[in-house]
């Protein structure tokens, strides 16, 4: 809507595709372009045509391209660009190996330095790559919510690595990536998508967890089960067993030993052999499932269901099944 509004303002055509960059050269994306105005409305911002070449770091815009002055309701004079503070070059240099470390490490981020070297500076798309690959490696190394000062500091590295994407008009030369005071910057939107997504996710895996088959359930029932050597006498009784009755009762008196074999990955695969009574006696699933479930959801493991889901439950049942 923003670009569009632009594109109104200086009569440009309807269909003209246009990008937005800022006294750096560096694009501003159109979704965070509102925000970056109202940070910086004192801001000289340049809006080009998609067909034009992008301008290298002392060269003139070219004549496609209008400049747009975002100014304050005072419209008073801005003045020279903000006084630069001062870095430690010990502390610049440990920032540009970080990043151009981590770069070398990635896939793709040679690629990155070296359309750098040859352009003098970085499109729209390579630019969020780089972003992403950055805020990628920071929250696996850091955590999904990173220091303030490892933030700053990645942001140094950017403009010291690529010293064309410096901002004349910051106190730093990096804000624009990451600024420590507002908390904004690509570096920081970037991150909040990222701890968005994660977030969704574990809650998501959370839910998922705690109603899937590998969750451990409370025994409806304790009291009842049988524990030390009468469980292991139930156990060994159950091999030898052919009464029917008897073998429900201590195939029910054993259910919270046979949940630990299920819960535990290295004896998961010796209920069979433990209680291989499943094999031929039937009901003992629908038992086992009762006491873990309570007999209103029990009741519908055996409920036969219309016919209209047969050919569905087929079709997913194949599109889901693994190779392995």
């Amino acid at each position: 809507m923003v670009l569009r509004e632009v594109v109104e303002k200086f009569g440009l055509p309807e269909d003209l595709i246009v990008h937005v960059y800022d006294d750096s050269g560096t694009e501003i994306d159109e979704e965070v372009f509102g925000e970056t105005v109202k940070l910086k409305p004192e801001m000289c911002y340049i809006v080009k045509d998609i067909g034009a070449e992008f301008p290298l770091a002392h060269s003139s815009p070219s004549s496609c391209t209008d400049t747009l002055s975002v100014s304050s309701a005072s419209e008073q004079d801005t003045g020279p660009p903000a006084k630069r503070t001062q870095l430690s070059p010990d502390r610049a240099t440990d920032a540009k190996e970080l990043v151009k470390n981590i770069l070398m490490k990635k896939p793709g981020g040679e690629k990155i330095m070296q359309e750098y070297w040859e352009k003098r500076t970085l499109s729209d798309c390579t630019r969020r790559q780089l972003i992403n690959m950055l805020v990628a490696y920071m929250t696996e190394d850091q955590g999904r919510i990173p220091a303030k000062e490892m933030r700053e500091k990645y942001a140094l590295g950017i403009v010291t690595l690529f010293p064309s994407l410096k901002d004349p008009f910051s106190i730093k030369g990096y804000e624009h990536f990451y600024d420590t005071e507002s908390g904004t910057g690509y570096l920081a939107w970037r991150l909040k998508t990222v701890q968005r997504k994660t977030l969704f996710q574990s809650k998501e895996v959370k839910q998922n967890k705690n109603g899937s088959p590998s969750s451990v359930r409370e025994i409806l029932h304790p009291e009842e089960q049988l524990t030390g050597d009468s469980c292991r006498e139930a156990i060994s009784f159950l091999t030898h067993c052919s009464d029917k009755v008897l073998i429900y009762e201590k195939m029910r008196k054993t259910f919270q030993y046979r949940q630990q074999l299920v819960h535990n990955s290295e004896k998961m695969t010796s209920v069979l052999s433990v209680f291989p009574r499943f094999l031929d006696t039937k009901g003992l699933v629908n038992q086992d499932f009762s006491l873990l479930f309570g007999s209103d959801t029990s009741s519908k493991l055996l409920e036969k269901w219309d016919t209209c889901f047969k050919f569905k439950i087929i079709k997913e049942a194949r599109s889901d099944r693994s190779d392995g």
